[in-house]
């Protein structure tokens, strides 16, 4: 039988990249929700934080592993912006849509 973990996050899963997204993710849209504030960098700090605190949980870091946090920041920002996605053409917006979209902020509004 399985077991269920007792914690949602742990440092061990909080440092993949799916753990990292997600938090990247959530921690965003937290704060879009509300406090009605998403500039277009929080993300982008958002991972960057998780990338250096991956380095700061190793044994000995040196410079290459810091700059490697902050490149995994940028990956852990693009993963959570879907920022691979974005070359694409959006898909039209339908009347009951945008009537929607501009009734105010949603939870999963775009914050970039």
């Amino acid at each position: 039988m399985a077991t269920i973990p007792s914690d949602f996050f742990t440092p061990a899963s909080m440092l993949t990249l799916a753990g990292a997204t997600l938090i990247t993710t959530v921690i965003t849209n937290s704060c879009q929700h509300a406090f009605n504030w998403n500039p277009k960098w929080l993300g982008l700090v958002v991972g960057i934080v998780i990338g250096i605190i991956g380095v700061l949980l190793t044994e000995n870091p040196k410079f290459v592993n810091y700059f490697m946090g902050i490149v995994n920041g940028f990956l852990i920002y693009a993963s959570a912006t879907g920022i691979m996605q974005m070359g694409g053409t959006p898909a039209p917006q339908t009347g009951t849509g945008e009537k929607a979209l501009q009734s105010g902020r949603k939870f999963w509004n775009n914050w970039y």
